[in-house]
């Protein structure tokens, strides 16, 4: 894939087993769940289907789970 791959909205329901409903909550601030320290990126390609580049992902998952 190269260093940084993109991945598919499908990459990112099948890494966290959510719905696609859950995804759009966790990327709104208002909606996320109250123990979310940071919302989840917005994509960085935006289209159908949405692409995020997987460094994006994995440093969201690194400061979310730094107490």
């Amino acid at each position: 894939m190269g260093e940084n791959p993109i991945i598919f909205t499908r990459d990112v329901l099948a890494r966290y087993q959510i719905s696609e409903k859950t995804l759009w909550k966790w990327r709104d601030p208002k909606k996320m769940p109250k123990g979310f320290k940071l919302h989840f990126p917005a994509p960085t390609i935006p289209g159908v289907p949405n692409r995020w580049r997987l460094s994006d992902v994995l440093a969201w998952e690194e400061a979310s789970s730094q107490k």
